[in-house]
């Protein structure tokens, strides 16, 4: 089918200013054409829609590109101690399918337990359900005792021969990224963000392997020592990262992306609201401050930062991540550049994905305001398509929300 969007403005995420009055043109999946001015509102045909989005904006689709699909901070409900892993499986699915209805049209998951996320990816690619892009990590690797163990169905290896059977492991159950843990963090009682897990040796012999079979290496890593054993280890993206400036010009020294998740120490809203442990407040708010100026470091440095933002239901946590990016002193631009074109790359999919040109997959969204004049605009999704598909918003009658089952 061919589609006409016409009389809209444009932010095709490629660095170009927004522009007025267009028409873009969808063949099939992909996009065939785009052009200046408005088309006549036109009466749709056999294989021929035409669609007046009336002042609207598009751009494209969103990314998250750290999430956990079927984690949930807050627990209190205690599901992932008492749940099987049916019930985690579905969660994790109807998270996905939520996400791609908020206008997300690109996930890339990095740990969940029992190779969940590749079967949802199997099952969205193959159409028998209708879901974002998915790139996945399947199970995090830690050393035993270490962060995220006992959760996210995290594999525990020690010393380099381990690591690699753990990879190896990763990738032969369709992993497109392996996830290390190289520091703790806040989730975990006793133990602090500062201390570095796993050793140089041990990232190192991940890194080869993962790299020797084409695949990226994230890593967990908030203290700025982890983040610089992680760099000299040779990984590709630094998630999380409470950055000094030794770390920043090491990041563009290897040209790694850096993925902040900000919302983790800024979102005030959140522990205000939700019932989580002291502990991991106070390690929050610890951090709050350092990791804001490392992000600004980051950011004036001119690394390449996406879009992440490890919290659940994403479709909410994704555009507070967003949110908090330009109020931490980030451009609205460069804010949906990030969870876009910068995201894309960093799965591996920027000839194809992450920016409105000609020859790309139409994943695209409409909004009804401009984002770049209030961030908060991108939580005015009128239309979603995904790979020319225009995807169905809504929520079926009698659907329980997911806060309300879940949070």
């Amino acid at each position: 089918m061919r589609t006409y969007l016409t009389n809209f403005s444009l932010i095709d995420c490629t660095g170009a200013p927004l522009q007025e009055n267009m028409t873009l043109v969808l063949e099939g999946d992909r996009i065939l054409d785009i052009k200046s001015g408005s088309l006549p509102f036109l009466p749709d045909k056999d294989n021929q829609r035409v669609l007046d989005l009336k002042g609207g904006f598009v751009l494209p689709g969103l990314w998250e590109v750290h999430t956990h699909l079927g984690d949930l901070i807050p627990d209190p409900h205690n599901y992932l101690e008492t749940e099987s892993i049916i019930e985690y499986t579905i969660r994790a699915g109807r998270n996905a399918i939520e996400a791609l209805k908020a206008g997300i049209t690109g996930i890339r998951t990095v740990g969940d337990a029992a190779f969940v996320d590749v079967a949802w990816k199997q099952a969205f690619a193959s159409g028998i359900l209708v879901g974002p892009r998915l790139y996945v990590s399947t199970r995090a690797i830690s050393v035993t005792g270490g962060h995220g163990h006992g959760t996210l169905g995290a594999i525990e290896a020690d010393g380099p021969d381990e690591m690699r059977k753990a990879v190896q492991d990763n990738l032969d159950h369709g992993a497109d990224l392996i996830k290390l843990m190289v520091t703790g963090g806040i989730m975990n009682e006793g133990e602090s963000l500062e201390e570095s897990q796993l050793s140089l040796e041990e990232i190192q012999a991940a890194t080869d392997l993962a790299h020797k079979h084409g695949k990226h290496v994230a890593v967990h890593a908030w203290g700025a020592a982890g983040v610089k054993t992680a760099l000299e280890g040779g990984v590709d993206s630094i998630e999380h990262g409470l950055l000094d400036d030794e770390a920043v010009e090491m990041i563009l020294e290897n040209d790694a992306f850096y993925v902040p998740t900000i919302c983790c120490t800024q979102d005030e809203e959140f522990y205000a609201q939700e019932n989580l442990p002291d502990y991991q407040v106070e390690k929050a708010q610890a951090a709050a401050q350092a990791h804001r100026e490392g992000l600004l470091k980051a950011y004036k440095a001119g690394v390449k930062i996406a879009c992440g933002s490890d919290s659940t239901p994403t479709a909410e946590f994704t555009r507070r991540e967003l949110e908090h990016l330009v109020k931490a002193g980030m451009s609205e631009m460069d804010t949906l550049i990030a969870a876009t074109r910068t995201s894309a790359d960093l799965c591996e999919t920027g000839s194809d994905l992450g920016t409105i040109e000609t020859g790309k997959f139409a994943d695209l969204i409409v909004l009804a305001e401009n984002p770049l004049l209030n961030i908060s605009h991108i939580r005015e999704v009128q239309m979603i398509f995904k790979g020319g598909n225009l995807i169905d918003p809504s929520t079926p009658e009698g659907q329980a929300d997911f806060f309300e089952l879940f949070c």
